[in-house]
């Protein structure tokens, strides 16, 4: 009876304290590439320690390269949009899965774009099957929306798509706030 009770303790205070715990864990479908993902760092590529970028509310996983005109024209827009919120209390983080040729072309279209979010590493790319299912495969720019537990919550469909997807993001983020808000 007393070994019974005692679990029972156990099981309540674990449960207790998870209450006042952080509840967020890691995104589901980025974390396995954590010791994968690299920062710009002066003119040079560095690992990133990435226990706050996993636990965002939304990560963009962004497909893109210096090579297209189209991603060109549109990074200065979600820069913008990454650049808005405090580092401190980010409520999307963005992830660059490059389709440049090489990483030196990647580490130009980062420092040219001035991103200040993690890629994948260049060398990791190929390898990173459950990211590149994330491709919508309808050209570059492309933007896939994940929640927290991995779900995509929204997807560019085509390559000119991209700036609507920030403007439903910014309306995701919004009601997220308004009912975080109520709780």
């Amino acid at each position: 009876m007393k070994n019974i009770l005692r679990t029972v303790v156990l099981a309540l205070l674990t449960s207790c304290l998870g209450l006042f715990a952080d509840q967020t864990t890691p995104n589901s479908l980025v974390a396995p590439y954590a010791d994968s993902l690299v920062v710009l760092k002066g003119d040079k590529l560095v690992p990133l320690k990435a226990d706050r970028f996993l636990r965002a509310p939304f990560i963009v996983v962004y497909f893109g390269a210096g090579w297209c005109p189209d991603c060109r024209r549109f990074s200065p827009s979600l820069v913008a949009a990454y650049d808005q919120q405090t580092a401190n209390a980010r409520r999307f983080e963005v992830l660059l899965v490059s389709r440049d040729q090489t990483e030196e072309a990647m580490l130009k279209f980062m420092k040219t774009e001035k991103m200040t979010w993690p890629a994948l590493d260049f060398g990791k790319i190929t390898g990173a099957q459950q990211l590149q299912e994330l491709y919508s495969g309808h050209g570059i720019p492309c933007l896939t929306v994940l929640d927290q537990q991995g779900k995509v919550v929204l997807q560019s469909k085509s390559d000119q798509d991209g700036t609507e997807i920030l403007r439903e993001l910014e309306t995701l983020l919004k009601r997220a706030g308004s009912d975080s808000e109520r709780q």
